[in-house]
């Protein structure tokens, strides 16, 4: 299988649910507060990494409980932690407040702003290591810039999850990612603010495609995805579930579909392995405590495609 670098966000989730989600200036009553090591990055490698990828993390958390006990919570999953670096900065949090399975964000960045260019240009050699790089946005836009043209200058593929939504996005980043994976939201961002759903999701892709010259799958939620490199669109449908709680769907989408491209998978496969493994992630609360093992990914696969999930082997 091939080797799976993450350069990314490492949080503390402290999360809460709600019955509803509060108006501005309303005040709710909430339950069942819980603090689950996090981030996108995070996310993304755990996923990974429990599916039976060799994956390392370059990232960094605070000297602080947080840090020890998310560097901790890697490690337990399978990460190669040794370029998470103890930053002068409280580690990263995110405040999450959940509503029957929908949520909503708010993000301190922490010490993932100490991410740096300079912090790639230190660990180049984890760039030549690596066969796939997986970059997100919970850390400088400039690091992430630097990071994908690195890659693509040692030969690495990158692929891109440009969230969370809301940045203006460099053609310089652009132009040296191998697969782009938004939302819908962000898909729209990227189109001038074009708006994106499961309707017009086809065209969206392709218009990216021809855009940025890059593979692209747009995510929809409970509506599945599409993928589009050139030749005929490939619409997917999600799995039918019982959702609890969307916190790591779209980071475990990625995990089990990075697996399956580091096993040489052909892509509809691919998309179909990362789709049983979100359709578990989503019946369980919080988000690496959401992240299923291989065993759980591949029963997954049988259970709604009808054949064990063999390329992930």
């Amino acid at each position: 299988m091939k080797n799976i670098l993450v350069i990314g966000s490492i949080n503390m989730d402290l999360t809460i649910q709600v019955d509803r989600i509060p108006r501005a200036g309303e005040t709710l009553k909430g339950y069942g507060l819980a603090a689950n090591p996090g981030g996108k990055g995070a996310n993304q490698a755990a996923a990974m990494a429990k599916l039976g990828a060799p994956v390392r993390m370059l990232g960094a958390v605070g000297r602080d409980e947080y840090g020890a006990r998310l560097r901790a919570s890697l490690s337990s999953c399978g990460v190669d932690c040794s370029a998470v670096a103890n930053a002068d900065a409280h580690t990263g949090l995110a405040f999450i407040t959940v509503c029957r399975g929908d949520n909503c964000i708010v993000i301190d960045s922490g010490a993932n702003g100490a991410v740096l260019p300079e912090t790639i240009r230190q660990h180049a050699a984890l760039l030549d290591w690596a066969d796939i790089l997986v970059l997100q946005l919970e850390i400088p836009l400039e690091t992430v810039a630097y990071a994908a043209k690195a890659a693509k200058a040692a030969g690495t593929f990158v692929i891109l999850n440009p969230a969370p939504a809301g940045q203006t996005l460099p053609e310089t980043l652009l132009r040296h990612v191998d697969l782009l994976i938004p939302n819908e939201h962000e898909a729209s961002l990227l189109l001038g603010g074009k708006p994106v759903s499961a309707e017009n999701a086809q065209t969206a892709a392709r218009e990216l495609y021809e855009a940025y010259n890059s593979g692209v799958i747009i995510t929809l939620g409970d509506k599945g995805c599409v993928y589009y490199d050139g030749s005929a669109p490939l619409c997917q449908p999600a799995a039918a579930v019982a959702a609890v709680d969307t916190t790591a769907a779209g980071d475990s989408f990625i995990g089990g579909l990075c697996c399956a491209i580091a096993a040489d998978a052909p892509m509809e496969k691919a998309v179909r392995y990362a789709t049983a493994v979100s359709s578990v992630t989503v019946t369980r609360h919080g988000a690496l405590p959401s992240l299923p093992t291989k065993a759980e990914a591949d029963a997954a696969f049988e259970r709604i495609f009808g054949s064990a999930a063999k390329h992930t082997d």
